[in-house]
């Protein structure tokens, strides 16, 4: 089951959007007068500037498209944004969690990335979306943008010799992540590092599509 209220949607998605914008940016430094140059280098900024500019996109598209028929728009660009943002939650919240916290406050621009953001985007889905209509291949398609991403990385810092480093990286690294530097973490630690991630994305998409599968079962069961 799900809500086909158009206008509950809109509202849910331009909500994201504004949390997405003052996490954007506040990390930027642009609410302070400031830029900060590693922004961009960041997966966790990268995968919220793309939910975004998607959810922008997908609340405009609903309030533009008259008539009652509810669909979901780019429904695989939607997975992908919904996926890296759960991924950057994941990550963030095992691996990196003491970066939260600068002199042992809570940075609110990142608990709202790492956190409010992909909450909403998870809830975006579950509210609004109809259950059982995802392809069986889509966990491979909402790889993309991780995988460009550690694409420009990889071959940015490395070949191309560009300073990507930033954060708690910058001055040790060109990387924007010390398990993604070969200096630092070794090539074979970088490559399982890789690995790891690639198939957490696999499987958290995989997760999410048999969900869907089971939802979309329940939900027929009780229309039928």
């Amino acid at each position: 089951m799900h809500i086909r209220n158009k206008t509950a949607s809109a509202v849910w998605k331009f909500a994201l959007v504004l949390v997405a914008t003052y996490g954007l940016l506040d990390g930027s430094g642009i609410l302070s007068g400031t830029y900060h140059t590693s922004f961009p280098y960041m997966f966790t900024n990268v995968s919220n500037i793309f939910a975004w500019g998607y959810f922008l996109v997908a609340a405009i598209y609903l309030v533009a498209n008259k008539g009652d028929k509810y669909e979901v728009f780019a429904p695989q660009a939607k997975y992908t944004a919904t996926i890296s943002l759960l991924i950057t939650a994941l990550i963030a919240h095992f691996m990196l969690f003491d970066a939260m916290f600068e002199d042992g406050q809570l940075v609110w621009h990142l608990v709202a990335m790492h956190y409010v953001v992909p909450a909403m985007a998870i809830l975006d889905w579950l509210l609004f979306d109809e259950k059982g209509k995802m392809a069986v291949w889509g966990p491979f398609a909402w790889l993309s943008l991780a995988v460009v991403y550690l694409v420009v990385v990889v071959v940015g810092a490395g070949p191309l010799g560009l300073d990507l480093g930033g954060g708690t990286t910058a001055d040790i690294s060109r990387y924007p992540y010390t398990f993604l530097d070969p200096t630092i973490s070794g090539v074979e630690g970088v490559a399982l590092f890789i690995g790891a991630m690639l198939v957490a994305f696999i499987a958290v998409g995989y997760l999410l599509f048999a969900i869907d599968k089971i939802l979309g079962h329940i939900a027929d069961k009780k229309t039928a």
